[in-house]
């Protein structure tokens, strides 16, 4: 009996993940509001979140990764790294644009590396 296999295991990273994407869209949200929005009593808008982390899991085991906040964008991984690479290029060329043009106005130290 001591050694009774349980169904209850810790929460995925996943499931962390968009329980904690969740509440944030929640807390940044008045709960007065949340509760117009589905026409319900403002007391059970937290009642409600209780019942996040199983819905959570759920969704994660389904293959949702996350949520999309309104004025959010999501983008594939490999858009985002070209996307840094561009901008870490533009940044080193600046640098080196900007050390010329004062290296070049007379001065005898070099300040850029």
């Amino acid at each position: 009996m001591g050694v009774a296999n349980t169904r209850k295991q810790e929460p995925s990273v996943q499931g962390r993940h968009l329980h904690t994407q969740a509440l944030k869209a929640l807390f940044n949200t008045r709960q007065a509001e949340v509760a117009r929005r589905l026409n319900v009593a403002d007391s059970t808008i937290l009642r409600r979140a209780e019942k996040y982390p199983e819905l959570m899991e759920t969704l994660a085991a389904s293959g949702i990764e996350d949520f999309v906040m309104k004025g959010e964008m999501k983008i594939p991984q490999d858009q985002y790294r070209w996307l840094m690479q561009v901008t870490i290029r533009f940044a080193e060329h600046e640098l080196d644009r900007t050390c010329n043009a004062s290296c070049n106005k007379g001065q005898n130290i070099k300040v850029c590396p």
